[in-house]
């Protein structure tokens, strides 16, 4: 396939679920969807929750940076697994950048052993397949909760909890 069509049809999708995700939410939510796309964790940290996000970025940086460099630091192409093909889509940015670049297939680095092939294709796979799930994540997540109010403060009244209501008297037959 054209790396130029590839490009397009993701651009494609990407804004269809943005705005399908636009419809019953926030845009906030939305906008951290993408982001998530592009870079693992950050629709987590935009969505106030850095510890997770920067947990997510490290651990999937990582496996994505150990995979690219077994596969010579190009995408993943048909050729060499049509599974790991499709899985490698939910990389974001480092996917769209190696596409944009021309790399059409992956090789081996220099100095690595012929049998890490097939695993590192597989880490990159893994990654974007990872990442969609915390794309999906995003758009489940709550935001952060207000800030504690400060010692002078008053505290705000607390709600009655539903053990305390007493039940609705019952209704007399007429």
């Amino acid at each position: 396939m054209n790396t130029r069509k590839e490009v397009m049809i993701l651009a494609f999708a990407l804004a269809s679920a943005v705005a399908a995700a636009s419809v019953g939410g926030s845009w906030k939510r939305s906008l951290a969807f993408l982001a998530a796309w592009l870079l693992p964790g950050a629709g987590h940290v935009m969505m106030g929750k850095w510890k997770k996000g920067l947990f997510f970025f490290a651990l999937l940086g990582a496996a994505y940076a150990f995979g690219m460099h077994i596969a010579g630091w190009r995408p993943v192409s048909f050729d060499d697994n049509p599974f790991y093909f499709v899985g490698q889509y939910g990389s974001g940015a480092t996917l769209l950048v190696a596409k944009l670049r021309g790399s059409e297939k992956a090789i081996l680095s220099a100095g690595i052993h012929p049998s890490w092939f097939d695993p590192g294709l597989l880490y990159v796979c893994v990654v974007g397949l990872l990442n969609l799930v915390l794309m999906l994540n995003v758009l489940d997540l709550k935001t952060a909760s207000a800030p504690a109010p400060a010692a002078g403060a008053p505290a705000a009244t607390a709600p009655i909890p539903p053990a305390a209501v007493p039940p609705p008297a019952p209704e007399k037959p007429a």
